[in-house]
């Protein structure tokens, strides 16, 4: 009697496609557990997440989490970007909102530059 064929299931079919891509040795993914296989693994969002980016399929580019070009390195990178992207975007707001106001109601601009007096000595005019 011949034992019933299964299918794979979709965390098999993923890891096996993960080994594929990445293209971890036979041998090494044979003494790996299928989570193991996808636990090297991460995620990176093409279009970032905080500016809209979707979370589905076509956003989503596989990375290895260490190693030359990881993800780990092109996070650190994206984070600066998207912190600056935050604070020109908090000053570009300061500012609308401050232009938006009427001059009127606006608290008077203080100058950079202090009160500077004239000088307290006579100069002697050429006639």
């Amino acid at each position: 009697m011949s034992r019933k064929r299964k299918d794979p299931t979709l965390k098999d079919k993923l890891a096996a496609a993960l080994r594929e891509l990445f293209e971890i040795p036979y041998d090494h993914a044979k003494l790996m557990s299928a989570d193991q296989i996808i636990s090297l693994v991460n995620f990176d969002h093409n279009e970032f997440w905080t500016f809209g980016g979707s979370d589905e399929h076509w956003n989503l580019t596989p990375m290895l989490i260490v190693g030359e070009g990881g993800h780990r390195e092109k996070t650190k990178v994206d984070i600066g970007i998207i912190r600056k992207c935050d604070r020109i975007s908090k000053a570009q707001e300061e500012f609308q909102r401050r232009l938006l106001t009427p001059r009127d109601e606006r608290p008077p601009k203080k100058s950079r530059w202090g009160s500077r007096p004239f000088s307290k000595r006579k100069v002697k005019a050429n006639v």
